[in-house]
């Protein structure tokens, strides 16, 4: 869960990015006023924005509504022919490019890692538990339960012969 949380926050990073900066580049030719003289040369450039419309929540949904459909791959045509519109095409472009490979590749690392991780923890897991059943199954009679009780007799003579013979071992020398 980590690591989707870590993609997304990188994606929001670009989309957050890229949003912005294309939505005033297709909203700048509306806002600002080229005043040419007659010979073409430029004048004065005023920036018409009043104060009502600079800020409003519908700003702030045009602009992640445009970002998020170009993740999607959504790149509709810009209207306009200026260099504004132009150069919001070309941001589009690229940022689609990078968010379905780079990013998509930073998504697919991540949960390789991850998967590896749970991996190795399951392989410990699992050796862990291997060793518990044949430590089990070490300590356990051979013979069916009925059965056992001559094998654990058995066992229990061998024990007393050998602790008998390391008894008289010591106290002999």
């Amino acid at each position: 869960m980590r690591d989707l949380f870590f993609f997304i926050c990188f994606i929001l990073v670009f989309l957050c990015g890229f949003s912005i900066t294309s939505w005033s580049l297709i909203t700048s030719a509306s806002q600002i006023n080229w005043i040419y003289d007659d010979d073409g040369q430029l004048l004065n450039v005023t920036v018409s924005v009043d104060r009502k419309s600079a800020w409003t929540w519908k700003l702030l949904r045009d602009i992640a509504h445009y970002g998020v459909w170009k993740v999607f791959g959504q790149v509709d045509p810009i209207v306009g022919t200026d260099s504004y519109s132009n150069m919001a095409f070309v941001l589009a472009i690229i940022f689609v490019a990078i968010a379905n490979i780079l990013l998509l590749n930073v998504l697919i690392a991540l949960f390789n890692v991850t998967i590896q991780n749970v991996q190795e923890q399951s392989h410990n897991l699992w050796r862990y538990q291997r060793f518990s059943i044949v430590n089990e199954f070490s300590k356990k009679s051979p013979l069916p339960p009925p059965f056992s009780l001559i094998y654990h007799f058995f066992r229990f003579l061998r024990f007393l012969i050998v602790h008998i013979k390391l008894w008289k071992n010591r106290y002999v020398l």
